[in-house]
């Protein structure tokens, strides 16, 4: 772990206003490829940001896992009404996600990566990862920002490539999203 963890308390933050605008979630997940049908799973599920788009997108018949390492951020998506085929998922130590082997055909995780061991908590998402799924990564710019972990805590989508494929996943498209975030979308092969 990198030492920055993002404080429950501070959740409002991740629905701003600023933040819809520059990284609509509905719009994000469609353009990486998340459609009706599949399971889903936000690892580091915060608020719900991403969340509660994906499992409307995946459908009231589809699973969308809610896995959060803290308490309070799962009472906060549950604060929210999410829709009725949402899982809560609390994982007592951020790497063993109580999701079988092989269910999720699309995973989320956001701002979460530099957060955590990535190869070690890779290893955990590919776990529950069908094969053929997809993983969405979302991180922060390895840039001095206002607002977001310390640069020095922050992975490039270089070093998220190299980690993914020490986790035996194989990043398939990178993309700048805005001037905070980019994305790499990986896939189990």
């Amino acid at each position: 772990m990198h030492g920055h963890r993002f404080e429950a308390k501070h959740h409002k933050r991740l629905d701003s206003p600023y933040r819809r605008r520059i990284l609509p979630p509905k719009a994000t997940l469609e353009r990486f490829g998340l459609k009706k049908g599949m399971a889903v799973a936000d690892i580091g599920a915060g608020s719900g940001y991403f969340l509660i788009s994906a499992a409307r997108i995946v459908g009231k018949e589809s699973k969308a896992y809610a896995v959060d390492a803290s308490k309070e951020m799962l009472s906060v998506v549950k604060g929210k009404r999410p829709p009725s085929n949402v899982e809560m998922v609390h994982t007592d130590d951020g790497y063993s996600f109580k999701i079988d082997s092989g269910a999720v055909d699309y995973v989320i995780a956001s701002s979460i990566l530099h957060e955590n061991e990535p190869v070690k908590f890779l290893k955990e998402i590919r776990r529950i990862m069908k094969p053929g799924a997809l993983l969405l990564i979302i991180d922060w710019r390895k840039e001095s920002l206002r607002y977001g972990p310390p640069v020095e805590e922050r992975l490039s989508p270089e070093q998220v490539k190299e980690f993914l494929s020490k986790s035996n996943l194989k990043a398939v498209k990178t993309a700048v999203l805005n001037t905070r975030y980019y994305a790499v979308l990986a896939k189990k092969v």
